[in-house]
Order: structure tokens, then sequence, then C-alpha cells
């Protein structure tokens, strides 16, 4: 039988999976058999029972970016990652290693993903949260060249 969507549950599906929007945290627990669907619309009563968890303040080790649409969550202290609203137009290609080849195959054979496009994306996903140091050193400097690089822009304007 899956857990009750408690904060307990909650605060573990957004650890594990950091800049989720409440939607796609409960579409895919209730995917996985990780909390029990109620009503004739289970997500949208689960994305509420989220919202109002983080709104009570019963998710203590979360926080929520608003500045994004829709909103993500993060355990408390991680890099936020600027998701875009809608998929850039411009897809990445990449050439897999047979590792990486069969890795892909057995995430959508058994049925976790339901594309090789969404498998990249969630193996992504997790590199970036584990890598959280270097990443949040990586987007400082970053920031750091792009802000030189724009008074380099204005010299002389």
């Amino acid at each position: 039988m899956p857990d009750p969507f408690s904060a307990k549950v909650a605060t573990t599906l957004i650890r594990e999976n950091p800049g989720w929007s409440a939607r796609d945290i409960v579409k895919d627990a209730l995917r996985h058999g990780i909390i029990g669907s109620k009503g004739r619309n289970p997500v949208a009563g689960q994305v509420g029972a989220l919202s109002k968890m983080y709104n009570s303040g019963r998710l203590p080790e979360v926080q929520r970016d608003e500045q994004q649409s829709p909103y993500r969550y993060y355990p408390k202290g991680a890099v936020r990652v600027q998701f875009p609203p809608k998929p850039t137009p411009e897809p990445v290609t990449f050439r897999p290693t047979l590792q990486e080849e069969e890795i892909l195959t057995a995430l959508t054979e058994t049925k976790r993903f339901s594309s090789r496009s969404e498998a990249v994306h969630w193996l992504l996903d997790k590199g970036i949260a584990s890598k959280q140091g270097d990443i949040s050193k990586i987007m400082e400097t970053y920031r750091e060249i792009e802000r030189m690089r724009r008074e380099v822009q204005q010299i002389g304007q």
C-alpha cells in the first residue's frame, strides 16, 4: 500500500528530484506507487496538498523558487537551476557510449521512463543534484564572466 502524501514523503521526493514542479513530483510519485491516488483528479489534489504543506511550514527542509513558473521545489541550500518555461527550441544531441546506451535502454525498457529523452533528462537532473558544490562554483564563475563581458562591451560607448 502506498504511503500517504505526508511532509516526510514530500521532503524525500523533493530531495530526490530537486528543481521539479509540484505537478512533476506528484505525477512521478503516483506513477511509481509512492503515494496513493484520491478523487477524480488525483494529481490536482496532491499538488494542492504539497502546496499547503509548504505554505503551512510543514516542509522546513524545503525551499520553493517562486521566481519560476511553475514554482520549483528544492532541498534547503540546494543550487537552484533556472528551467525554461518550455523546452528550448534547439535539441541537444550526443552520442552515448555502449554503457550509456545500455543504461538508457534499461530505463526505457523497464518502463521507468517512456522515452530515451525523458531518461536523459532525469539522468542530467540527478547529475546536477549530485554535484551541487561544483555546479555552484561553475555558475558563480560563469556569472562573473558574463558580468565582465557586459562591462567590456560598454567601454567606449
